[in-house]
């Protein structure tokens, strides 16, 4: 069974660090009018987030390359002075350590972070980005059911035995894209009623409770 994660809001939180690093390189790149205010985030690709703003401040336009080694120095930097904070929820760490040793699961991530920065945040929060064998970045698909088809691909399975795990909407509907279960956790922005809309197949406060999912995980379909 292939276990696909989430990263901000399932994973860890960073305080907001993403964020302002993202507003801060666009500032810099772009001017002042750059900003991600009233721009949905949670669960979306990065580089939607880029081409929103973008448009919204008079740029639709880009040199992605150029924009993401900027936002990546800013959030390398932020991290290794101190002024942000990466921290694992609640029992993240442990879920994955115990998926990356389980015999017959193999430990993913699925997530509309950029590689690079994507990498900074879970280095800084204290993952163990070899437990990790399966990934699919911003970069790997056009939309999040892209990215579990590219994750899909690499793993060399069907969707029927893997699980997306995520705090947003668009993690539940792109697994269900491939007939993947869904766990929604409640550690984002969505509460139990948004995930359960949504159709997840299981719906947890956080990610402490590994014994009652992993017999969730376990189970016959």
């Amino acid at each position: 069974m292939l276990l696909l994660f989430d990263i901000d809001g399932t994973l860890l939180k960073t305080g907001g660090a993403g964020v302002a690093a993202f507003a801060q390189a666009g500032q810099h790149l772009y001017g002042s009018a750059f900003s991600l205010d009233g721009i949905q985030l949670a669960g979306r690709l990065d580089r939607h987030i880029l081409a929103d703003a973008l448009q919204a401040c008079g740029h639709p336009r880009c040199d992605h390359a150029s924009f993401l080694d900027e936002y990546r120095r800013r959030l390398s930097a932020g991290l290794d002075a101190g002024a942000w904070e990466s921290r694992p929820l609640p029992g993240a760490r442990a879920l994955v350590e115990m998926a990356h040793t389980h015999p017959d699961w193999t430990c993913g991530l699925l997530t509309g972070n950029w590689s690079e920065t994507g990498t900074l945040k879970l280095q800084a929060a204290g993952f163990d980005l070899t437990h990790f064998v399966v990934r699919a970045w911003a970069g790997d698909g056009s939309d999040r059911p892209g990215l579990v088809r590219a994750a899909l691909s690499r793993w060399g399975g069907a969707g029927d035995d893997a699980v997306v795990i995520g705090d947003t909407p668009h993690d539940v509907h792109c697994g269900q894209a491939h007939g993947c279960r869904t766990i929604g956790v409640t550690t984002g922005p969505f509460g139990r009623a948004e995930l359960e809309a949504a159709g997840a197949d299981l719906v947890v406060d956080d990610l402490t409770d590994t014994a009652r999912l992993t017999a969730w995980l376990e189970m016959d379909r």
